[in-house]
């Protein structure tokens, strides 16, 4: 039976978290290359930052890699593991890095950045709208400040 390879270890990991599809892995003596699909970005990106912040012993060339199938462009990701040590202990830490990252990174990743939320019962005023509008009149002339809630106290 024949042994799996560094390669095919990483592509593995990496699949298990369920936000990629590894297309291809290329194996070499100092370096994997791992073709994927990414399905959800926002978790991705955060999980790689998670890893590219807790390294000890590799560094990696990460990208996306645009393609022409027939007349359409479309992309995949590259990621490219290069050990400053064995492949096999960089690709153990990653694992590590992976199954612990998955815990610590919040699970609002997904739901995008909370930017402004209203203050419920308070008078429309003093909350901001959902949406930046340059048009209304600043608190100067009685409308919102467009920075959250521009008086307190009794005004509102």
């Amino acid at each position: 039976m024949a042994t799996q390879t560094q390669g095919w270890t990483l592509a593995k990991i990496i699949e298990a978290t369920g936000l990629v599809e590894v297309l291809r892995v290329t194996d070499g003596k100092k370096q994997v290359t791992l073709l994927h699909r990414v399905k959800d970005k926002k978790k991705w990106i955060a999980l790689i930052g998670y890893l590219l912040a807790h390294r000890t012993c590799w560094e990696a060339h990460i990208c996306q890699q645009y393609f022409l199938r027939g007349d359409s462009l479309v992309y995949g990701w590259n990621f490219i593991l290069q050990p400053t040590k064995t492949l096999k202990e960089a690709v153990l830490e990653i694992g590590q890095l992976v199954e612990k990252g998955q815990h610590e990174i919040p699970k609002s990743v997904g739901q995008g950045q909370l930017d402004s939320f209203p203050l419920m019962g308070a008078s429309p005023k003093r909350t901001m709208p959902a949406v930046f509008d340059p048009r209304q009149p600043g608190p100067e002339r009685g409308g919102p400040s467009q920075k959250g809630a521009h008086s307190i106290g009794g005004r509102g």
